[in-house]
């Protein structure tokens, strides 16, 4: 006999960077929400500060795979399969949040609009015969109370560079324009950083510290 299981609103496979994000405001909304993962949930302890373990022994690269596949890099299904080494693959609740570099860029303006930039910047011919490129149907503005909602949630450390049309120097000026300044004060640099931003500076370009979404201080009873 099958196994009936109570009905719900709402069932997202995999609880990875998209998924887990999407059943917050679904279960906030009122709906009955199940998500399924084929991985576990990794605790405070597998994050332990090992060097030998997360770059000698290249964790989480050996943590497992659902199926036990290796995942691969070719660029075309005629090419010999490489093993990946640049972005790690695993499965668990939180995929690949669980493990990326934390840099939290959002898109420029001109990234939803690529086809008009490169075609009125350097014109058509510019534009390889055959390409299948597109602009994106909407663009920065529509997203940006979202991204600004993701930060705070997230909790995004950062210098703002353009805040309602305000250039700030001190961050990027060259930004799609913000409503606020990120949730968190950015990241420290390190005297190798700072010696690198001085020489920037000298030159006449702009040095800036990238969004991290890593604590600066406590915030949502996360610590630093």
């Amino acid at each position: 006999m099958p196994t009936r299981l109570p009905g719900t609103d709402v069932v997202i496979v995999g609880l990875g960077a998209a998924g887990g994000v999407a059943a917050l405001p679904l279960a906030e909304s009122g709906l009955s929400v199940v998500g399924l993962e084929a991985g576990s949930r990794l605790t405070r302890k597998d994050f332990a500060p090992d060097e030998l373990r997360n770059n000698v022994r290249a964790w989480p690269f050996t943590v497992q795979k659902a199926q036990r596949e290796i995942p691969t890099v070719r660029p075309n299904r005629l090419t010999p399969s490489t093993q990946g080494a640049i972005h790690p693959m695993m499965n668990g609740v939180g995929g690949t949040s669980l493990h990326y570099w934390a840099q939290s860029w959002r898109l420029n303006p001109w990234d939803f609009k690529v086809v008009s930039e490169i075609r009125r910047r350097y014109g058509v011919s510019k534009i390889p015969e055959g390409s299948t490129v597109e602009d994106w149907p909407f663009g920065y503005e529509e997203l940006e109370p979202y991204y600004d909602r993701v930060e705070r949630e997230i909790g995004v450390s950062g210098q703002a560079g353009n805040i309602n049309g305000t250039i700030d120097r001190r961050g990027n000026p060259f930004e799609g324009t913000r409503s606020d300044a990120y949730p968190m004060e950015p990241l420290r640099w390190t005297g190798f950083i700072q010696q690198m931003a001085d020489a920037a500076q000298n030159l006449g370009w702009d040095p800036f510290p990238g969004p991290a979404a890593v604590n600066t201080r406590t915030y949502q009873d996360r610590s630093a």
